[in-house]
């Protein structure tokens, strides 16, 4: 009698041919799940340098808590930054938080200065580039972020921030230490942050 060798060969190519399709479905899943996680944005890399930028803080009126200027006064002080090197961004990609002992406020360039200020008549966003009107800053390029207002009043010297609209504001006294954050608005991660004396 003849025995048939052969008949099992079915039954383990099956059991192949299913593990093989098997494997490559979860490679596809595995895939597709580890492009999602991925979509994670990146902050921009990049050195900034900053530095006080004062140009004029007076009051005709320190005994009170108000801004009082002197007949034609203009003043812009505020901060300026230096892209000393590594990713380029936008003006409009960044907000920057400015933060003196307890109080802290953000500000980006949606933000609109109010009409009462002592900034000159050409500034018209708090985020400002300066010697170049393109928006994006690389490696060179320096901003500014404008402070709308100034005074002096029984603390000392100060400029400060209330964008139109806002609830509350944002002062910082000279010779104060103040801590700054440079924030990538698509991912909210901090691009670069450090502290600065007000001079």
């Amino acid at each position: 009698m003849k025995q048939d060798r052969d008949s099992a060969v079915s039954p383990v190519v099956g059991v192949m041919l299913m593990l093989v399709v098997t494997i490559i479905i979860a490679a596809v899943v595995s895939g597709f799940a580890g492009g999602l996680v991925g979509e994670n944005k990146k902050a921009p890399q990049a050195s900034i340098k900053v530095s006080p930028a004062i140009e004029s803080i007076q009051d005709t009126n320190p005994s009170n808590w108000e801004s009082d200027y002197p007949v034609g006064f203009t003043a812009r002080n505020g901060l300026l930054f230096e892209h000393t090197g590594g990713d380029g961004f936008a003006l409009a990609d960044i907000a920057i938080q400015i933060q003196s002992q307890d109080a802290k406020y953000t500000i980006s360039l949606t933000d609109k200065i109010p009409s009462s200020t002592c900034l000159p008549t050409d500034v018209k966003k708090y985020l400002t580039e300066v010697g170049s009107s393109d928006g994006f800053i690389t490696s060179g390029d320096k901003f500014m972020l404008n402070a709308d207002n100034c005074r002096i009043d029984p603390m000392g010297s100060q400029i400060s921030w209330k964008p139109d609209g806002a609830a509350g504001g944002m002062g910082a006294y000279l010779n104060t230490r103040c801590e700054y954050a440079i924030i990538d608005r698509a991912s909210q991660k901090v691009i670069q942050k450090g502290e600065f004396v007000l001079q």
